[in-house]
């Protein structure tokens, strides 16, 4: 509800498959064996289909397995790893710059000036979700948030995430306002007793259920500000 998934899909991803040949070439042959072999365990864990041709080269052999495995949609450790070392790559280089909706800055100023804690709950990693709001295209953003949580913490769409991630704050879960776009991390956060969980309505979303239809909706995260 912060960033739209077209730029994990149109930006990010193809960012890796054009810059990974470069990237290979930068590395010590130790090095990429070893991510080699990451990304076979990967492979192996997913069970994803073998049935590709191996590359003659180890850098050719990454690159099948990296388009195999992005191909897959799978949140596997080796490739994680690998696409984020790379944005780091661009972020620093400024080639990347990470989007956020219109409304999200309005919202931490109010959240700020309200002294309320801001903190991120996503599928990427946590080292994700710093480079894209330390390098967003309305700057670093970085100081109006305060936790970051991942995977890590356990799937989206389990209540026992959210209890956890209510620990870590320190904070009663019926104070906590979840908001989201994924009908199913709503779900989990409502019988985790979160007490505010919200669906955030943005454009290009999957079509709503009943079960999403359920939640407070807001079209703009500034419907979630007082006065």
């Amino acid at each position: 509800c912060t960033t739209s998934i077209s730029f994990v899909k149109e930006i990010l991803f193809p960012y890796v498959s054009t810059h990974l040949q470069e990237y290979l070439e930068q590395m010590s042959d130790e090095d990429v064996s070893q991510l080699a072999m990451a990304l076979e365990e990967d492979v192996k864990k997913h069970e994803i289909s073998d049935e590709h041709p191996k590359g003659s080269t180890v850098q050719e052999m990454v690159a099948l397995l990296v388009e195999r495995l992005m191909d897959s949609d799978v949140k596997a450790t080796g490739l994680k790893s690998l696409q984020g070392k790379m944005w780091k790559a661009g972020y620093d280089k400024g080639e990347l710059k990470g989007h956020v909706y219109d409304d999200f800055v309005p919202l931490l100023q109010w959240c700020q000036s309200h002294d309320i804690s801001v903190n991120i709950y996503s599928s990427g990693s946590v080292q994700a979700q710093k480079l894209l709001f330390g390098h967003s295209s309305e700057g670093d953003l970085t100081k109006y948030l305060d936790q970051y949580f991942d995977t890590k913490v356990g799937s989206k769409k389990e209540a026992a995430s959210y209890q956890k991630i209510g620990k870590s704050l320190g904070a009663n879960p019926s104070a906590i306002c979840f908001v989201s776009d994924a009908e199913g991390e709503l779900v989990a956060a409502k019988e985790a007793g979160i007490g505010n969980v919200v669906m955030s309505i943005r454009p290009g979303n999957v079509p709503l259920t009943n079960v999403g239809k359920s939640f407070p909706a807001v079209y703009s995260l500034l419907q979630l500000c007082g006065t």
